[in-house]
């Protein structure tokens, strides 16, 4: 994770928050919102990666915290953020409902300066269980084959799938190149079994549904 202050600040972690959403953060972006700043010999960015990794794993939490030498205070917060986590947990699988949503999740393709292809894998109850940047290239160039986007079928129980692009332009009108390729990968879905649920373009302008008939 890049330096906090370097971002642009619509992709701050606090501010994306509060434009789309908690569910939309990873676990070390809603670490750096809980703990605000860093210390004296990490950013905030490092920081949070190390308390991740530390909270996914089975040790005890408190003791490598205070290895980290981030203080009582800030050392409390994560402890009752994690406590809290564990008593409210009921399900850890991002449910996808609408357009707000899926642009908050493709914030990490929305200001690059190529075309990037994102592709969020949904089980029978419409539930998360993959995101996969799966080419990078205007779609007339990238060479993308049905199964760049399918080969994780085999592995994981896919029912359907939400493709997501940028249009490094801003523009968010469907280019012909979106029109065949959309059109393709529906047909490849439709032979394996798996529903294209939408596929959409997003820019620093907001995010558009191409219109595909199901």
């Amino acid at each position: 994770m890049r330096k906090i202050k370097s971002l642009p600040l619509d992709l701050r972690p606090r501010e994306r928050l509060i434009k789309y959403g908690a569910e939309v953060l990873s676990l070390e972006e809603l670490l750096a919102v809980i703990l605000i700043t860093g210390n004296k010999l990490s950013p905030l960015s490092q920081i949070s990666t190390k308390i991740s990794s530390l909270i996914q794993k089975n040790i005890n939490l408190k003791d490598e915290l205070s290895k980290l030498k981030i203080g009582q205070s800030k050392t409390a917060q994560i402890l009752a953020a994690v406590e809290l986590g564990k008593r409210l947990f009921s399900q850890d699988i991002i449910t996808l409902n609408s357009d707000k949503q899926i642009l908050g999740l493709s914030y990490e393709i929305i200001n690059q300066k190529k075309e990037s292809i994102l592709c969020f894998y949904l089980n029978g109850r419409g539930e998360i269980i993959q995101k996969e940047l799966v080419a990078v290239g205007s779609l007339n160039q990238a060479n993308i084959l049905p199964r760049d986007i399918f080969g994780l079928i085999k592995n994981l129980p896919i029912t359907s799938i939400i493709l997501v692009h940028n249009h490094p332009s801003g523009n968010l009108k469907p280019s012909k190149e979106d029109l065949v390729f959309t059109k393709r990968i529906k047909l490849a879905g439709d032979i394996l079994g798996i529903k294209l649920l939408g596929h959409y373009i997003v820019s620093h302008k907001g995010c558009r549904k191409i219109a595909f008939s199901c």
